[in-house]
């Protein structure tokens, strides 16, 4: 084999007494795949990587083949605790068998515990994927149903307005119809009052023209008694005025150095009427002797006080005695 050679001409044999060094994954050539085969067990197992292997020529009964074989033939693999503990005993009676070094023992337990946790953290994630992927299938089918129901509510919703518009439309075309058949109502109504108003309205203004003219007539008919009655009234006057005495004259005057009298329009006439009964006072019965002396004080300071305002009148007011015709005058 390539590899045993490669360590039979690295140098002498060391024995184990530290951590092996661990190669790298090209260099094992095996993954850390948990499902992987148990071959990958034997790459950390194998002689050719440890420090404290020998050789084939200087130990013969050591075979890399039949150990391969062996290893090969184990399966860490599983979760059942007794199969768990079956292989446990597989893996110490196998290290019995192989009769290893108290190294690789620690080393064979030591990759059987990584690959335990390996796997325990794989079926962690494995189930934590499960359910990442159940919430999120349950969170797409959530989102689905509430599209879809909003699909429908949208739908409803719509439906809804358009039955409502619908509705609102047929509600508004009714008022208007209403509405007219009222405003036609309204107008015929309105058309019969004013024709009936118009028809009172003509005879009210036929009975007050009527009315006017007989009245009209009636006045121009008293006006003409009047007129008659007037004139008549006022030829009786004028005849009866022929034979009537005239007024006497009472005012006199000079002419051609004579005294004569003559009617002056001007002047007062002559009473035409007297009272032939004398005028006589009314009894009034004597008052008590305090009441007569407040009046007769009362009088006193009467008569006083008419003298004091008619003194004082006195200058002021001359009466006309005299009457002037011409150049001659008249005394009374």
């Amino acid at each position: 084999m390539s590899s045993v050679s490669s360590c039979e001409d690295s140098g002498p044999r060391r024995r184990s007494h530290s951590t092996p060094h661990k190669s790298s994954a090209k260099e094992l050539g095996e993954g850390t795949n948990p499902r992987s085969s148990a071959v990958s067990t034997y790459s950390l197992l194998s002689p050719i990587y440890n420090d404290s292997f020998i050789s084939d020529k200087d130990d013969p009964a050591l075979d890399p083949e039949d150990l391969t074989e062996q290893i090969k033939n184990v399966d860490f693999r599983t979760d059942d605790p007794q199969d768990k503990a079956r292989q446990s005993e597989t893996g110490e009676t196998l290290g019995q068998d192989l009769n290893l070094t108290p190294w690789q023992e620690w080393l064979l337990s030591k990759e059987k515990q990584l690959r335990v946790e390996l796997e325990k953290k794989v079926s962690e994630d494995l189930k934590h994927e499960e359910e990442r992927l159940k919430l999120q299938h349950k969170k797409e089918m959530k989102k689905v149903l509430a599209e879809e129901e909003h699909k429908e509510w949208v739908r409803k919703k719509q439906e809804q307005e358009r039955q409502e518009k619908e509705q609102k439309l047929l509600k508004e075309q009714q008022e208007r119809e209403l509405q007219a058949l009222r405003k036609s109502a309204i107008q015929e109504k309105s058309k019969e009052k004013y024709h009936e108003w118009l028809k009172k309205k003509k005879e009210d203004q036929q009975e007050r023209r009527r009315k006017e003219k007989e009245g009209e007539e009636k006045r121009l008919e008293e006006q003409n008694e009047k007129k008659e009655k007037a004139k008549k009234v006022f030829e009786e006057w004028l005849e009866d005025a022929k034979t009537r005495p005239r007024p006497t004259l009472h005012s006199y005057g000079y002419t051609n150095g004579k005294l004569t009298g003559y009617y002056d329009g001007s002047s007062y006439p002559a009473p035409g009427f007297y009272n032939p009964i004398p005028w006589k006072p009314i009894h009034v019965p004597p008052p008590p002797k305090e009441a007569a002396k407040n009046l007769s004080r009362k009088k006193t300071k009467k008569a006083g006080s008419s003298q004091s305002y008619r003194s004082n009148l006195g200058p002021l007011y001359k009466p006309k005695d005299n009457l002037q015709i011409g150049k001659g005058t008249f005394k009374r």
